[in-house]
């Protein structure tokens, strides 16, 4: 089996051996319950966040091996799209299949069933006969010599029909999920440049942030899908600054206590912000929380220990670090040496010991982060919150 111009093929075909033989009891069993089967296969392994080429290699090796043919195409409309094939004819290559795929005319279902009708068609001479069964305007399923040279069946037709419907449905639907994953990066980095926009001080704070947290996270030994969210988390822990007074935000001198109320509710505004993005409320425990110590006295809600979500212990580190790091219109950034002791006096009161060690353990690579930009990281977070259930 083979994909014209990549190796998405061969990857179907390696996921479909290692599926065992319970997945493929019924496969030539014909009738309703060999339908059954293979739909049901594919159905159960139609992403809509897997690229559409990637289902049509696995589509087009299944229905190959329920009906026994030599070769099963799918011929994509558009040219620049991949003609994607399973099994292998002499002289059957891309071009030649789309040269099929149209030269029965646009019927839904048309079929060259004997060799001389195969050579009308201009088939290679290797291709005895083939049936090419249209999914609307997406492209056309192809199958090319049914074993032991049978003729095409209605259970040969009817099953091609219902997995061409399938590979239609699932590029649709990637196309709808690359416009809305789009539209959730587009969202995410308007939020965070609005950020860095209202304090030209803090710019950069929020990717910088987000990004120590994955690496503290890293460490910690959290799963890709977990530090995913960390990141967002972390990009957007401050949107609800947003919300907040110049004058307060970007005050020189030390704040009154009814002025660092008022910086206070950043975290409360920031919730109220994202709530209504439901693929990004998993995040709003750690924006909330990221304030709070480990001795009740943060805020917003006063919060003890393993009360705190531990998404946001990361956070509050995370967070404090890159203060302590970085210039501000009231102080400059303070040395190395101050920041480990600030960082060892609020280890158990303010800040989670486990993460003040991780921080420790990775320090050059923390260090080393503060340097980067938003970029590759944020594709994808956006792509597993999206792709979350």
């Amino acid at each position: 089996m083979y994909a014209e111009g990549s190796g998405r093929a061969r990857q179907a075909f390696c996921e479909e051996r290692e599926a065992g033989p319970a997945d493929r009891s019924g496969d030539a069993a014909g009738g309703d319950e060999g339908e059954h089967v293979v739909i049901g296969r594919l159905t159960r392994r139609m992403k809509i966040s897997d690229p559409p080429g990637r289902f049509q290699a696995l589509a087009t090796n299944v229905l190959r091996a329920s009906l026994a043919a030599e070769v099963v195409a799918w011929v994509p409309v558009e040219d620049h799209e991949d003609v994607v094939v399973s099994g292998e004819v002499v002289g059957l290559g891309s071009k030649a299949l789309r040269l099929l795929a149209s030269a029965l005319g646009r019927d839904p279902v048309r079929m060259a069933d004997n060799p001389e009708s195969a050579r009308a068609a201009h088939a290679p001479e290797a291709v005895r006969r083939f049936a090419v069964v249209a999914a609307g305007t997406a492209g056309a399923l192809i199958v090319v010599n049914p074993a032991e040279g049978r003729p095409f069946g209605s259970l040969e037709i009817e099953r091609t029909q219902y997995v061409a419907s399938l590979i239609a449905t699932q590029s649709h639907n990637a196309r709808v999920y690359a416009d809305l994953k789009d539209l959730l990066f587009g969202i995410i980095r308007a939020l965070t440049a609005a950020i860095d926009a209202k304090d030209p001080y803090t710019s950069g704070h929020s990717e910088r942030v987000a990004r120590i947290a994955v690496r503290l996270a890293e460490e910690l030994g959290w799963p890709p899908q977990k530090r995913s969210d960390l990141y967002l988390a972390g990009l957007l822990h401050d949107i609800g600054k947003i919300g907040i007074d110049d004058e307060v935000l970007k005050k020189h001198g030390p704040l009154s206590p009814q002025e660092y109320r008022r910086i206070q509710q950043h975290v409360e505004i920031g919730v109220t912000i994202l709530q209504d993005l439901k693929k990004l409320r998993h995040i709003l425990p750690g924006v909330r929380h990221h304030h709070e110590s480990l001795d009740g006295t943060g805020y917003p809600d006063h919060l003890e220990g393993d009360e705190i979500p531990i998404e946001a212990r990361i956070l509050a580190v995370a967070d404090s670090f890159d203060a302590m790091s970085s210039n501000r219109p009231y102080r400059k950034r303070l040395s190395p040496m101050q920041i480990d002791e600030i960082l060892e006096k609020g280890r158990g009161v303010q800040w989670d010991p486990a993460v003040i060690d991780a921080l420790k353990a990775c320090r050059m690579d923390v260090e080393a982060i503060r340097q980067k930009g938003l970029g590759e990281s944020l594709i994808g977070a956006v792509d597993l919150a999206i792709g979350r259930r």
